[in-house]
């Protein structure tokens, strides 16, 4: 039996204790380094060849993930940022690799006994570190995944600095990715009316409806690169029209992109209104 945790499996991370609870002497500890078929990080902690770099490089350097590197491996919905973000146990300023962000202040004692940060920690970090836009994005998919509760997201957040709480502002539990987000928030601080997973037809849900009829759909190649997931956004479409509403699809590089056009777009949408009035054909909102 495999005495790992599910998330030291699922990063392919072994600790000394779990090398001993599952039988593995010292002696054949030391002929699966020899083979390079276990491999040394220091501080107790192994891994293989499946390891992920950035789980490895931390562990090596005696740290641990966190901010939205160590959300990504708990499952959120992560925004295409660079860097791996790491916190210490040291205080000292050793030398690190050029995309490494460490986070201070450096930690007494870990919190548990995984080679990342606890997600709510991890959040604290991200929301001292990060841009208010890429902190929303992150606590609205823990809520949407479940992953946290309302009050441990207002928990966070009364942590926060003042500033960086106001900037945040309303946190959604419906985003079904951050593309949403972002797209919602834009609209939101124009002062136009949003809401989010709306069943605008019968059976059907769209992603934001845009005060009375401006539907916005948020793609992804993950979850709308198949053919039946094709044939199934454009069943949507129909059924939006039929309801009276217009239809605005955009793509994950349309919102990351090329979210300069993106926003233009919406503004002169926004602008001229599109969004405001009865649904097209007389059907009432």
């Amino acid at each position: 039996m495999d005495p790992r945790t599910p998330l030291r499996r699922r990063l392919h991370v072994w600790n000394t204790a779990d090398l001993r609870a599952a039988g593995v002497t010292r002696h054949r500890q030391q002929a699966l380094l020899a083979k390079g078929v276990l491999r040394s990080y220091g501080g107790g902690w192994f891994g293989t060849s499946r390891t992920s770099a950035e789980v490895a490089g931390a562990l090596s350097r005696g740290n641990r993930l966190t901010c939205f590197s160590a959300a990504r491996i708990h499952g959120l919905w992560t925004p295409a940022l660079e860097g791996v973000h790491e916190v210490s146990r040291r205080t000292a300023g050793e030398e690190r690799p050029g995309l490494v962000v460490a986070h201070t202040p450096a930690l007494r004692r870990w919190p548990d006994d995984e080679p990342v940060m606890p997600l709510p920690i991890a959040l604290t970090h991200a929301l001292t570190c990060l841009d208010a836009e890429s902190a929303a994005v992150l606590l609205e998919s823990a809520l949407e995944r479940r992953l946290l509760v309302p009050s441990q997201v207002d928990a966070l957040l009364a942590e926060a600095p003042a500033r960086q709480r106001r900037a945040v502002g309303r946190v959604s539990a419906l985003a079904g990715s951050g593309s949403e987000t972002r797209v919602r928030r834009y609209l939101e601080r124009r002062g136009v009316r949003v809401r989010e997973q709306v069943p605008v037809f019968d059976g059907g849900r769209v992603d934001l409806l845009v005060g009375d009829r401006l539907v916005i759909e948020c793609d992804s190649v993950r979850h709308h690169g198949g053919r039946s997931q094709y044939y199934k956004d454009r069943r949507r479409d129909r059924a939006s029209l039929v309801e009276g509403c217009l239809v605005l699809r955009l793509t994950w590089e349309d919102i990351w992109l090329r979210w300069e056009e993106t926003a233009a777009v919406l503004r002169t949408l926004i602008r001229r209104r599109v969004h405001r009035g009865q649904r097209i054909g007389g059907v009432g909102s």
